[in-house]
């Protein structure tokens, strides 16, 4: 009788702690307006826009387990300034009840909001909320993991400790590898359609960026979600991983139009490698319980500039036991991520960069020593090893939960 009471206590204790498994999706349209709206521009300065390749959206995914609800918004955005970055997060949080927010941006460089006008892209993004909540339905949630060599470390090292830059290479010269992994995250309806789908890859938006007659474009990040969409694949939202070294092969390739079609050519492979992946997940969870954590920190910035610290985050999420995700506010390099995934516990972990801040460049100790674009000691940021500490911080926190999870 005593065994009895014992199992059906452990029956009982388990379902409160897993629930349903829910989503809910929305996309809102953040292009700029054609010969109105001014916008930042890498080289010149404000311009009045002109070239409008393809639109820009911002994306919500909400989802709930029954008891945590996890919200996360993709931006087709290059920067937004650490200050407007927090100031966004925190109205966000304070207008609405979830257990964390990942505010992300693909970081595409011929991505901007029309204006700057934050206040705008608030009622926006605030308004995707409200939609995806109404939306919420019954899901499944797998991963996978794909490979697609289309990305190559930017920095070339000389046996002086010295460095170049290899800022496009359509030639597919031979440098350090570099993580190719396509990490993967498949939403599906209860009728098996796919409601979204989370795409990691780690190569910088730059194909369409033109620092002399700037283009909006969502780049190759937005092709892909059209790619997948008619495969008949749903929504995809895309994350940039690690990819402070990383370009792709087309980087910077000019004239415009050639730039808009070896990015159409990109998001195409990308999609056909999910695609292929996707059809290969079978253990798909209908059930279980988020575990989310989030570190904040308030970095010294140790470059002559008017800002004494500028704010950060780390954020591990725990969807399922085979399914982590480790959110930074910056531009990493690239062994960063390998690193993440190498050391952890779970089976399929994704590197969110350019989410919940604006910190720049993030290189490795070991970067600096030879220098290159993001890793020149005199254009630090922060203090060498800044970098080293939060992976290790996010390691203790995803493990920390891993533990929880699996007793």
């Amino acid at each position: 009788m005593k065994l009895l009471l014992c199992a059906l206590f452990i029956m009982s204790s388990s379902s409160i702690m897993a629930g349903a498994f829910k989503a809910g999706i929305s996309t809102v349209a953040i292009t700029p307006i054609a010969h109105k709206d001014v916008v930042d521009t890498l080289h010149g300065g404000p311009k009045t826009v002109g070239n409008i390749s393809d639109p820009l959206y911002a994306k919500t995914l909400i989802l709930s387990d029954g008891h945590s609800r996890i919200a996360m918004i993709n931006l087709d955005l290059m920067y937004i300034p650490p200050a407007v970055f927090s100031e966004l997060l925190k109205d966000l949080r304070e207008k609405n009840t979830f257990d964390q927010i990942f505010l992300s941006i693909t970081h595409s460089h011929s991505g901007y909001v029309g204006n700057n006008d934050y206040d705008a892209l608030k009622e926006k993004l605030m308004a995707g909320i409200k939609t995806a909540n109404a939306n919420l339905q019954a899901v499944k949630i797998g991963a996978g993991e794909g490979s697609l060599d289309e990305a190559y470390n930017r920095i070339i090292r000389h046996s002086d400790s010295g460095a170049e830059m290899l800022w496009s290479n359509p030639s597919r010269k031979k440098n350090r590898p570099v993580d190719q992994s396509v990490g993967i995250i498949n939403i599906k309806k209860e009728n098996g359609q796919t409601l979204i789908n989370l795409v990691n890859y780690n190569a910088h938006p730059v194909i369409t960026m033109d620092l002399h007659n700037p283009v909006i474009s969502a780049d190759y990040p937005g092709q892909l979600a059209n790619s997948l969409k008619q495969h008949g694949e749903g929504d995809t939202m895309f994350f940039l991983g690690a990819a402070g070294d990383v370009n792709p092969y087309d980087a910077d390739i000019k004239p415009t139009t050639l730039a808009l079609d070896r990015s159409k050519q990109l998001g195409e492979r990308l999609a056909t490698e999910v695609f292929k992946n996707i059809n290969t997940i079978k253990d798909y969870q209908t059930h279980g319980r988020f575990s989310v954590n989030n570190l904040t920190y308030s970095l010294p910035v140790i470059k002559k500039t008017d800002m004494e610290t500028v704010p950060a985050e780390i954020n591990t999420l725990l969807l399922t036991q085979d399914i982590a995700l480790a959110s930074f506010s910056g531009e990493f390099f690239n062994q960063f991520g390998a690193t993440v995934k190498e050391q952890s516990p779970a089976k399929h972990t994704f590197f969110l960069g350019y989410t919940n801040g604006s910190l720049g460049y993030i290189p490795t100790n070991e970067a600096i020593k030879f220098g290159g674009y993001g890793a020149e000691s005199k254009d630090m940021w922060f203090q060498a090893g800044t970098g080293e500490k939060q992976i290790n911080d996010a390691m203790q926190s995803l493990n920390s939960q891993y533990q929880k999870q699996i007793k």
